[in-house]
């Protein structure tokens, strides 16, 4: 069974420097820095061959209240925002949304 590559999306990561580095490390080469986030994930959230899009927790709630109700309703591309304190719940909520299953 092959992948249309057609279909095939990326995984896309924005945050700090110490954030995409271990993205970078697993491969992930589809990262931008944090700076002018609002600005820089509006862009992200329209790119068609971006299928999952993560991001710092802390950026998204520093966001105005309108671009977090932007990430909030993505399902295409799907935003998961990570944190020391990650809420799997949320995540997993998240990832049934985009991929139309739950993953427990």
């Amino acid at each position: 069974m092959s992948i249309d590559t057609e279909k095939k999306k990326d995984i896309a990561v924005i945050g700090s420097e110490e954030f995409q580095l271990g993205f970078k490390l697993a491969g992930i080469n589809k990262t931008y820095d944090s700076k002018n986030f609002e600005q820089k994930i509006e862009e992200l959230l329209e790119k068609p061959n971006i299928g999952i899009l993560v991001a710092e927790e802390e950026d998204i709630q520093d966001s105005t209240k309108r671009v977090r109700k932007m990430i909030e309703s993505s399902v295409d591309p799907v935003v998961i925002g990570l944190s020391e304190n990650v809420e799997s719940e949320r995540l997993q909520e998240k990832i049934r949304k985009a991929i139309g299953a739950d993953i427990t």
